[in-house]
């Protein structure tokens, strides 16, 4: 389902964030000594929320997920009217859509699944992509990623909801520009990347990093397997 590999498309901003050095004056340093200081900081995560949307196949999909490093995650996505309980636990991962996500995803069949689904949770399939949208540890990795065709040109004052950032402006492979704020206090976290312009436009906010996630499989008697239809 194309809804599965949404969480993917983060990744296409992240290889912004590579970079080389450190200096002591953050705020003024070159703009890929600005990435790799966040770039290294990030690596340093275990956990954080992120927030936005990202575009796939042409559909803008809401995302609002808790990750972490071991691959656990709980949160939604959302396609239009229509959302989708999102939760992974021990490899193992879950989704609970309501009507609407189902009409918008699988028009001809929204009846068939939802009358066998009902209110349980799917369980869903290695291979889908949603352990890649829950693994962030994979999504950490690909922001020190060393391209030399995909770095910052620019740096400037901004801030995220409030908080004193720097603006990180440049392009991916394909050309298409790519911003990214770095928190100007230490840690040097990466608030925000956004990609306005392209096919797959997308601007995910990271905030809540090291909070503790508790994520708790369903019990058996609540999830359906659709692949062997029980």
């Amino acid at each position: 389902m194309t809804t599965l590999r949404a969480g993917l498309a983060v990744g296409a901003a992240a290889v912004l964030l590579a970079g080389c050095g450190s200096g002591d004056d953050f705020a003024k340093q070159d703009p890929q000594d600005i990435a790799k200081a966040a770039a290294s900081d990030m690596k340093d995560l275990e956990s954080l929320h992120m927030a936005g949307f990202v575009t796939t196949d042409g559909q803008k999909l809401g995302v609002d997920l808790l990750v972490t490093t071991s691959g656990d995650c709980k949160g939604s996505f959302t396609a239009g009217e229509g959302r989708a309980q999102i939760l992974s636990a021990d490899g193992q991962a879950y989704m609970k859509p309501d009507k609407a996500f189902w009409e918008a995803q699988a028009p001809s069949q929204a009846d068939q699944i939802e009358a066998l689904v009902g209110d349980k949770w799917v369980a869903i399939p290695s291979g889908s992509g949603l352990e890649q949208v829950c693994d962030l540890d994979g999504l950490l990795k690909s922001f020190d990623e060393d391209d030399p065709t995909n770095k910052p040109t620019a740096a400037a004052a901004d801030t995220v909801d409030g908080q004193d950032a720097i603006k990180l402006s440049g392009k991916d492979s394909d050309g298409t520009p790519v911003s990214a704020w770095v928190a100007s206090d230490s840690p040097h976290y990466i608030l925000k990347i956004q990609q306005t312009e392209g096919d797959t436009p997308l601007a995910i906010t990271f905030s809540d990093f090291d909070q503790t996630l508790s994520v708790t499989a369903p019990p058996s008697d609540e999830v359906v397997d659709l692949g062997s239809g029980s």
